[in-house]
């Protein structure tokens, strides 16, 4: 397994978000470190769906270390653009791998989905979404030909692994984000704080996602498998934040998130129930 240098810190990152004359340099030193990511992950030494996976998590490892601290300490537009332009970049430049056999390991969208998710982690925490409203409403990617919005196309519910049982994609998420996080998250007794802004992002990203979809809705999370049936959809980041995403586009307007909002709702009971 190749191993990625950490060349950039969160250190470097908390200097150039302090001063607000580096908007260039926040946006090179992100850029550089995905590039970086990327080629790492391209370059992989591995073999088999399991052996990549570890491969992929841990060449970005660093990269999503910065996102979580840089959505935190987010504070203006300029800040946000930098992880959107990462999301952008490991949604478009990251090819799949392919196994012994010649089949396709979709790994792709696990890279992809650890950076959104750490962009939502960290905006989650400092209860302030713009930087992931941002990425939900305008990065777009190409994925089998189609172009549309980055968390449509690779917001998926499973990874897949080749003639084997899928692994629920947001339990992988969980595993391999909550040390990232613990700076902005404290754990607690059952680490029921940490579950719930897990539950609320994928609850966001699940709505969000029905807009572009004939169906209505989108991939519902973990949290819903869990669940009793009688629990209240954890809606509480997307209500209080309508008009953020609103204006970022991740919906037109508040009947289109309200038609969202009751699609997925009924998706979201219907999967608690499992």
């Amino acid at each position: 397994m190749t191993s990625q240098p950490e060349t950039a810190t969160v250190a470097e990152l908390k200097e150039l978000l302090a001063d607000p004359a580096c908007r260039i340099e926040l946006h090179d030193f992100i850029g550089d470190e995905t590039l970086r990511t990327i080629d790492a992950i391209q370059n992989a030494d591995c073999e088999g769906y399991d052996e990549c996976l570890r491969a992929y998590e841990h060449a970005s490892a660093n990269l999503i270390k910065l996102l979580v601290a840089g959505s935190y300490y987010s504070d203006c537009a300029d800040h946000d653009k930098a992880w959107a332009h990462a999301v952008r970049l490991l949604a478009n430049r990251i090819s799949y791998a392919t196994s012994d056999h010649g089949t396709a390991i979709n790994l792709k969208h696990h890279v992809t989905l650890l950076a959104i998710y750490a962009v939502a982690f960290g905006a989650t925490a400092a209860d302030r979404i713009d930087s992931i409203a941002r990425i939900i409403g305008t990065v777009r990617a190409e994925e089998d030909g189609r172009v549309g919005r980055v968390t449509y196309l690779v917001n998926c519910d499973q990874l897949k692994r080749p003639e084997e049982a899928p692994i629920q994609a947001s339990l992988r998420l969980w595993m391999t984000l909550r040390s990232m996080t613990d700076e902005f998250i404290p754990k607690t007794q059952e680490d029921a704080l940490f579950d719930a802004v897990l539950d609320e992002i994928e609850y966001l990203l699940g709505v969000t996602h029905g807009r572009d979809t004939a169906e209505g809705t989108g991939p519902v999370g973990y949290g819903a498998i869990q669940v009793l049936a009688t629990r209240v959809a954890p809606d509480r980041l997307v209500r209080r934040n309508l008009d953020t995403l609103i204006a970022h586009d991740a919906f037109q307007s508040v009947d289109e998130f309200y038609i969202c909002r009751d699609r997925y709702n009924r998706a979201y009971a219907a999967e608690a129930r499992v």
